[in-house]
């Protein structure tokens, strides 16, 4: 299906402005790859800046669109909804469509309706999301023109520097889960459930 004209607008706009920024930035990035059980959902513009935080955008420019069963992709650390002026002229209540964490941009002028608020994106992911932009900058760069080495190559060394860190943090992870275990003599205790215990405990306070 071809993009109508408002939604070009809207890519050119998130372009300009992630460019501006000093951003790598994108249209239509699958995230992660069949081998891992990912690879069918896809952001429709997904940002990096220089200290590693990612950000999405979904695009609508229709109440239609915005009502459908199509998946939001939110997975950054900032997420935000972009709409066409036309469609916020016609939305009351954006909490009835995205989660309150997510922020609003509306128009070419990318008018900010309400911040995003920034959300923990494990280390995991931000190695998912670093693929796949690298992969969609790739394919865009091998069709269209030559490819920027440089910007290849910048992003491969990040991709290296997330893969050392996530290995890093799984081997801290898998050796507290270990020991924690052996000196309690919990041989169920994972890591996940002790960082819940802790969030639970610090609420009631």
């Amino acid at each position: 299906m071809s993009k109508t004209k408002e939604t070009t607008t809207l890519e050119d706009a998130l372009r300009a402005y992630t460019t501006q920024r000093g951003e790598y930035g994108i249209c239509e990035v699958t995230i992660g790859f069949a081998n891992d059980n990912m690879g069918n959902e896809i952001v429709d513009f997904l940002s990096m800046d220089a200290k590693g935080d990612f950000r999405c955008y979904e695009l609508k420019v229709s109440l239609a669109d915005l009502r459908s069963k199509n998946q939001l992709s939110f997975k950054g650390h900032y997420n935000y909804l972009v709409v066409s002026s036309a469609l916020d002229r016609q939305i009351v209540d954006y909490d009835l469509f995205i989660p309150e964490w997510v922020g609003v941009k509306v128009g070419k002028e990318l008018r900010v309706l309400r911040e995003a608020k920034r959300c923990e994106v494990d280390s995991q992911m931000q190695l998912v999301l670093m693929r796949s932009l690298i992969r969609s900058l790739y394919y865009k760069y091998a069709t269209t023109q030559a490819p920027d080495q440089s910007k290849l190559e910048q992003l491969q060394a990040q991709l290296d520097a997330y893969q050392m860190q996530t290995s890093d943090r799984l081997w801290v992870a898998q050796d507290y889960e270990q020991y924690y275990r052996l000196v309690h003599h919990d041989p169920s205790f994972t890591l996940e459930q002790g960082a819940k215990a802790l969030r639970k405990e610090y609420f009631k306070k």
